[in-house]
């Protein structure tokens, strides 16, 4: 197979890329814009010729789809084709090497020459089947949707199911359809997606009228159907005829992958593998068709498909290096400050015949949890990249608060906004928060009695704390975390609290006299490996409600669970309950507590809830008699303290964004001027800027409860940069040598707090920061992709590694030295200014 495929398999291609996507509900690829003529192949070996001799087929993956192929928690790609592709070449004494691409961009990379083959769930369809090679079929599945025997649900479209709870096995093809089909266009709430462990769990909520629909393979749904009390409503909107796509031509590697798929399915192989990844019981696994006869050899002359002139090009892209945080491959991902930014930074190649230009951009699309975006925002491509060409992108990001590790992916689209290309990722560990020492324990007070039954726990288990005051105007309860005008108590009681992570909880005591004492007690909670994690349990009202008004219980559960058990004041209400699901609930008069247990291999995680419920027509209460307050009214969202630190810079200076939040604050977002910097941010915490234009800033911090939303301003004041390197310089010397004879490397500070300039063959720019005592420091650049010749790009990467290192400038008349973090002049310039 050619690197330079011939002209008629790019149309075919492009055809192909076009019947991938819309098979999975994406829209169908546009036009390509038209680029120069391709130049005509040189003869090579085929596919498997290369193979061979090379030892290893290179083999292009889509790892966004469980439970075929994704990353397991440990950012190991697994899953069933994953599996089967690996025992293939076992058979065929090669190895495997996976590369993950945008499905979108699987069909171009094959007829490109980056792949060999394709396994990425790819459904078999005769259109496909005119465009590109096949091997024999390895996987046939077909869907079913079970519903209660008496329900009147009619189901004629997947449309049908956005009005009911659907439940479906966790991780399973069915999850991923339904969030494709369903979820993501908005048409079926996300807790109404229920996620279970197991499908018989499943049916057996079904027929407790606590789902309304599960969708599910078809063997099984009629073996469950034939047990009772539920029927099949509808069948066939997710058919599977699942093979590998290979290059149209390569006779072969196809003879040779069918040839091991054969021996494969003989030995049992492939249904153990079935059984294991897709869950189902090996009889339930269904049979194969018949292999398909070997394809017609298509001639060397080009076909008579209609074709643009000049000839279509095709998208593609190839990763090369990481230039910053570099994780090798997951396996030692660089550790990172709670709340710490960053700058990624990767090197890619246009691996395609199209021109990249303004239009094409890298963008964020998945992560091991939400938070892996870690504030990223979509890049644009800089000047035009032509094919074969270089770049550089850059991606600010900022460090989770929450202890853990963290893997994004981003994939590169064009104009159209289809992706295409390799994916890439930025991968980083943060780490638990040393435990704090614990705080002495206070001396009794007469009168005051505070305690905790423990005070060392692990994480997802709960204390209870108890208080008898008397004698007092008011008492309140609360965590570090809240507002203690949030919370006023009775003066005798308890309360259950499950923290998260290490935190102090504080008995606040005002005396008859005004006088005010505090006592605080530390819970010290050990983090536990592998414990489930619940994500979310909400309440919606989050109460006080009226009795006989009902609320809506929401959870998430994340990680390994064996089982989720939710119940109101010890009394379950849902034993084996779905990973994510909701539950009306109407209850009694009365104060609730609703706890949620989720339970896995790692441990056992608790979240809990209090909801108030009150009679249907409340008669003002009566005054409370003295000591006992009157406990505070429902939480509302509080902004303690937001200010700016410092509230004036220069251009190019950065300022520390501060915030402390409490009361009932569920989320922070943080805009600038209406623009989103952060979202869903921690309570407490903070966020560094530095403005690059002249004037005054208005930055908004908004503390959203339940409910209500609060605001609160604060301003920074940019004022022009001090120091006198402002201008455009040339470059005298360069490590203490002249750059080298027809090139001309320059830079241009500007007022604007950014640099840019051309390094010998590229252009680039970044941000910088200076000041009036000499101090300098260079952002993250980036670089065009242009090719140099090779001793000019050597010295283009030694140029822009001094830049990049510079952190003292000094002046001197027309000359302007940059000195390292050594001392050493690493970059002489001469002044134009």
């Amino acid at each position: 197979m050619s690197s330079q495929p011939k002209p008629w398999l790019l149309v075919a291609a492009l055809l192909l890329a076009a019947a991938l996507t819309a098979a999975c509900g994406a829209q169908a690829l546009p036009t390509p814009t038209p680029t120069r003529p391709l130049p005509t192949p040189t003869p090579t070996p085929d596919a498997w010729q290369r193979a061979q001799q090379a030892g290893r087929l290179v083999v292009g993956v889509a790892a966004d789809y469980p439970p075929f192929q994704y990353y397991d928690e440990n950012f190991r790609l697994v899953g069933f084709d994953i599996d089967l592709m690996q025992a293939i070449g076992r058979r065929l004494g090669v190895a495997i090497e996976f590369n993950d691409f945008a499905f979108d961009g699987l069909g171009p990379a094959l007829v490109l020459g980056q792949l060999d083959a394709a396994i990425a769930a790819i459904s078999v369809t005769p259109e496909r089947q005119q465009l590109v090679d096949f091997s024999n079929v390895y996987y046939v599945g077909e869907d079913a949707v079970l519903v209660p025997a008496d329900s009147p649900a009619r189901i004629a479209s997947p449309q049908d199911l956005a009005a009911l709870r659907v439940a479906v096995q966790r991780g399973s093809v069915y999850e991923t359809y339904l969030r494709q089909t369903l979820v993501r266009p908005g048409l079926l709430p996300e807790g109404n997606l229920l996620l279970y462990g197991d499908v018989e769990q499943a049916a057996t909520d079904l027929r407790r009228g606590l789902a309304d629909a599960a969708m599910l393979d078809l063997v099984p749904a009629q073996r469950l159907a034939g047990q009772g009390g539920l029927r099949i409503a509808a069948q066939g909107f997710n058919r599977q005829r699942l093979a590998i796509a290979l290059p149209k031509g390569e006779t072969a590697l196809r003879r040779a992958i069918n040839d091991a798929l054969s021996a494969l399915q003989a030995e049992g192989v492939v249904a153990r593998l079935a059984a294991q990844h897709l869950d189902l019981d090996p009889g339930e696994v269904l049979p194969l068709p018949p292999p398909e006869p070997e394809p017609t050899p298509v001639p060397e002359q080009p076909t008579p498909l209609p074709a643009p002139t000049p000839a279509a090009c095709l998208d593609g892209m190839a990763w090369v290096a990481d230039l910053s945080f570099d994780d090798k491959a997951m396996n030692a991902p660089p550790l990172l400050a709670p709340g710490q930014r960053f700058l990624k930074g990767w090197r890619v190649r246009n691996a395609g015949t199209c021109t990249w230009d303004g239009r094409y951009f890298l963008d964020f699309v998945r992560g091991n949890t939400p938070e892996a975006q870690m504030g990223g925002q979509r890049v644009y491509v800089q000047g035009a990249v032509p094919p074969n060409g270089l770049y550089d992108f850059y991606v600010e990001l900022v460090a989770p608060t929450r202890p853990g590790g963290y893997q994004g992916f981003w994939q590169m689209a064009n104009a159209q906004g289809i992706r295409f290309g390799e994916t890439i990722w930025v991968g980083i560990r943060v780490p638990a928060a040393p435990t704090p020492t614990p705080v002495p324990t206070l001396p009794p007070a007469p009168g005051i009695n505070f305690t905790v039954d423990r005070t060392a726990i692990r994480a997802g288990e709960c204390v209870t704390f108890a208080w008898n005051v008397v004698n007092v105007q008011a008492v309140y309860f609360h965590s570090q975390f809240q507002r203690w005008e949030d919370g006023g108590v009775a003066g005798q009681a308890s309360r259950t609290e499950c923290p998260p992570v290490t935190t102090t909880y504080f008995l606040r005591v005002v005396g008859t006299d005004g006088s005010v004492q505090v006592r605080q007690i530390t819970v010290t909670v050990t983090p536990v490996a592998n414990a489930p994690v619940i994500a979310r349990f909400l309440a919606n009202p989050p109460g006080p409600i009226a009795q006989g008004q009902c609320v809506n219980l929401d959870w998430v559960v994340q990680g390994e669970v064996s089982r989720v058990t939710l119940s109101r004041s010890g009394v379950v209400l849902w034993d084996a309950a779905p990973v994510s699901g909701t539950l009306q609930e109407c209850p009694p008069a009365g104060v609730h507590s609703y706890q949620l247990t989720a339970t896995g291999p790692g441990g056992t995680s608790q979240g809990l809830l209090t909801l108030a419920v009150g009679a249907p027509t409340p008669a003002p209460p009566p005054p409370p008699p003295p000591p006992t307050p009157t406990p505070a009214p429902p939480q509302q969202p509080q902004i303690a303290a937001f200010y700016a630190d410092p509230p004036q810079v220069q251009v190019g200076q950065c300022t520390n964004l501060v915030w402390t939040t409490g009361g009932g604050v569920r989320s922070v977002r943080l805009t600038r001027g209406g623009v989103v910097l952060l979202d869903n941010g921690p309570v407490v915490g903070n966020w560094q800027e530095c403005p690059t234009q002249v004037g005054r800033l208005i930055y908004r911090l908004e503390a959203r409860g339940d409910v209500t939303t609060v605001y609160q301003d604060a301003a920074v004041d940019v004022q022009p940069a001090g120091p006198m390197l402002m201008g455009f310089w040339t470059l005298a010397q360069l490590d203490g040598q002249p750059p080298l004879t027809g090139t001309r490397l320059t830079v241009n500070f500007g007022t604007d707090g950014r640099l840019s300039g051309n390094a010998g063959c590229n252009d680039y720019s970044g941000p910088f920061t200076a000041d009036a005592a000499g101090r300098l420091t260079v952002g993250g650049l980036s670089v065009t992709g242009r090719v140099c010749e090779a001793a000019v790009n050597d010295q283009e990467q030694r140029y822009l590694a001094l830049l990049r290192s510079a952190v003292r400038f000094q002046l001197n008349g027309p000359t302007l030295t940059l000195y390292d973090g050594a001392g050493r002049p690493a970059l002489v310039y001469t002044g134009a200014r």
